[in-house]
């Protein structure tokens, strides 16, 4: 299993649209504007299972879970990936998830100096933990231990040659490649037949169900929500440990309300705007 592909970070998005920003600011995987105009609200709740249970009361058709990466930076703190699998996968599963889409892909080592190349550039912009890749496979053994259909992206021969035009990887190719492929998979198990909810989890970017127009080309959001109707939820995971410092974070509407309604050892739901949410999980004791 490779994460390469995994759960691709808002930094290379942002280095790419706005070329010269400082890279700090651009490792910054957070939603480019507001989703709506919806003044943000935030409650607080026992634990993340008990935050979702009034979402899930509206029957979405597509939770689409977005979250804020791990660096090594980081690595002494639980993941949200490592939380969304303790805590929310069953009990979106006893809810009546049936599939799961996962960013991330497996690297056959068939394609050559292509894909050898994407795969080390990839590694090394994201910066993650090595433990991620295990994380990882936890999380779709788990989904179809529980009876869950599990998909991953397909990357092939020729997405590696195109992804690497020259020397460095194209990183607003492995970008729209990265929506694509979670599009088609997300519409692959909604035709399945038996299916009902259908998960994906990945970066706090494809996600978004209204994105700027520098980054609508990376969010499948908008189309998916459109294919099923609305019944759509946007809900980026933030473990308090990872944003407290990032000042993008800090200055969007919903933290200072987020702020106001944590308390300690709860997780916080904030609604950010129709169909959009964030789950903040309580600090690490």
């Amino acid at each position: 299993m490779c994460a390469s592909g995994l759960l691709a970070v808002f930094a290379l998005a942002a280095a790419t649209a706005r070329p010269g920003r400082d890279a700090k600011e651009a490792a910054t995987p957070i939603d480019a504007v507001p989703p709506s105009a919806v003044a943000p609200t935030a409650t607080s709740y026992p634990n993340a299972a008990a935050a979702l249970r009034d979402l899930l009361a509206g029957e979405p058709r597509v939770i689409a879970f977005g979250e804020f990466h791990q660096t090594k930076a980081t690595a002494r703190i639980p993941s949200a990936l490592k939380r969304f699998t303790r805590d929310l996968l069953g009990p979106l599963r006893a809810a009546g998830a049936t599939d799961l889409v996962v960013e991330t892909w497996i690297a056959s080592g068939a394609c050559g100096e292509a894909e050898e190349k994407a795969v080390a550039q990839v590694d090394k912009a994201t910066r993650r933990p090595a433990r991620t890749e295990n994380e990882v496979v936890t999380l779709l053994r788990r989904a179809k231990a529980g009876g869950m259909v599990p998909r991953i992206l397909e990357v092939g021969c020729k997405d590696y040659q195109a992804m690497m035009g020259g020397a460095e990887v194209d990183f607003d190719r492995l970008l729209r490649l990265t929506r694509e492929q979670l599009g088609k998979q997300i519409l692959a198990a909604l035709a399945r037949p038996g299916s009902r909810t259908v998960l994906s989890y990945g970066g706090a970017l494809h996600n978004d169900l209204r994105p700027s127009p520098e980054f609508a080309p990376y969010a499948f959001g908008p189309a998916v929500s459109a294919a099923v109707d609305g019944r759509y939820l946007e809900i980026d995971l933030y473990v308090p440990e990872f944003i407290a410092k990032n000042a993008l974070v800090t200055e969007e509407p919903w933290y200072g309300v987020y702020r106001r309604a944590y308390r300690r050892g709860r997780v916080t739901l904030v609604r950010r705007g129709d169909s959009s949410y964030a789950i903040v999980f309580p600090r690490t004791r």
